[in-house]
Parts: C-alpha cells; sequence; structure tokens
C-alpha cells in the first residue's frame, strides 16, 4: 500500500488534487481511497487530505499517520506536516523553489523533493478567486512519484474539467510540467532530521492550529 497525507491551506485544492490522484490510479486498475479532515472550514484555513493506492482491496478507514509520501502545498505548513508524523524512508513533496527547498532542508534536517507549483500556475495564468491553482501542477508531480498511473493516464482524468474553461491547454500544461518539473534538494551533511518545538511553534503560530496527535 502507497499513503499519502496532503496539507494545504482552505482554496489550495488539496482535497481535490487527493480526489485526482485517486481517480488517476481507479484508471490506472489500482485499488484506491481519498479522503479530507477539515478544522476549520475557511479559506485559508489549514487543510489535510489523504489517499491510498494498493493492488489490493483497503480496508483501513483511518487517516494517514505515517505517509510514504507528504505533501506540503504552503510553505508556513512544512514543520507541522512533520510533525504529525511520517514514515522515515518517507519523501516529502513542497510547493516551492529551489531556494525555498534548500532551507527548508537545512532546517529540517531532511531531503527535499519540490515543485514550484505557483510559479507555474502564476506563468500559465491560473487561478481562483486571486489564488494560484498550485494543486495542477502539483498534480502531476504527485501522481508521478506516487505510480498512480501514466501521463496520459493522468492527463484524461483533468480533461473533462479543462474543456469545461476558457483555457483547457494551460490546465493540461500545468499537470505536465508538474509531471516533468519536480526536483531535489538534499540535506547538509551535518543536519540529523530532528528539529526543535520551536521551529514547529513558528509555523503551528501562523496557521493557529495546534499538531493532532493519534
Amino acid at each position: 500500500m502507497f499513503e499519502i497525507r496532503v496539507h494545504g491551506l482552505g482554496g489550495q485544492g488539496a482535497v481535490t488534487l487527493c480526489t485526482w490522484t485517486a481517480q488517476a490510479g481507479h484508471t490506472a486498475g489500482r485499488q484506491v481511497q481519498a479522503f479530507p479532515f477539515f478544522g476549520a472550514e475557511r479559506r485559508g484555513a489549514p487543510v489535510k487530505a489523504f489517499v491510498r493506492l494498493d493492488d489490493d482491496p483497503i480496508d483501513l478507514r483511518s487517516q494517514v499517520y505515517r505517509p510514504d509520501l507528504l505533501v506540503v502545498m504552503s510553505q508556513d505548513l512544512i514543520g507541522l506536516a512533520l510533525s504529525e508524523g511520517i514514515t522515515p524512508e518517507g519523501r516529502l513533496l513542497i510547493n516551492g523553489d529551489k531556494a525555498l527547498a534548500e532551507r527548508s532542508a537545512e532546517r529540517f534536517g531532511r531531503d527535499i523533493f519540490y515543485v514550484d507549483a505557483t510559479g507555474i500556475a502564476f506563468d500559465l495564468g491560473l487561478d481562483f478567486d486571486g489564488m494560484p491553482m498550485v494543486n495542477l501542477p502539483m498534480y502531476g508531480t504527485v501522481a508521478r512519484m506516487a505510480g498512480a498511473g501514466s501521463l496520459e493516464e493522468i492527463l484524461e482524468v483533468v480533461r473533462p474539467i479543462a474543456e469545461r474553461t476558457k483555457n483547457p491547454d494551460a490546465y493540461m500544461t500545468a499537470v505536465t510540467r508538474g509531471w516533468d518539473s519536480e526536483s531535489f534538494a538534499e540535506r547538509s551533511n551535518g543536519a540529523t532530521g530532528e528539529y526543535s518545538a520551536e521551529e514547529v511553534g513558528l509555523d503551528i503560530s501562523r496557521t493557529g492550529v495546534t499538531p493532532f496527535e493519534p
């Protein structure tokens, strides 16, 4: 089983991202599960969503506490997301550029995968009520890292949505660029993979939530 947990802010499309990933996996013949967990249901509030992919039927109904892939759509949530758990060999994917990824790798002592989903969305003119549609490029990256399907299969999931918009090519291009654009930042040799409560607390104070303890 491959488990994904996504942390985002209301309006970034975290739940839709998970739904698309599960749909792609289902199209590719996998057993899938996707569901959200809401705190304060308002725009800009922290949101969590989950995906499971497996070749066998999935009987679990709990949240994902130790994901194989931890996805963070807002830089303010990186510390909070890590504090809620990840497998020792799990991969961390953030929405950000090289500079942010390198700073985060140093700060949190973890290798970090990153894709500049915000930059891709702005470059293609993709926004909803003023917020960049970062879930489109991140969907491409997440689906590839999770092995949810081929590029053609994941594009078919968003094609019906794209065709109802004024710029369908931008939707498809955003997903394709996400598929192709994921990069990697290594932690420094002196980093331990541990971080203080104060470091995590900085992110928590900015989001106004408390880490969930399973």
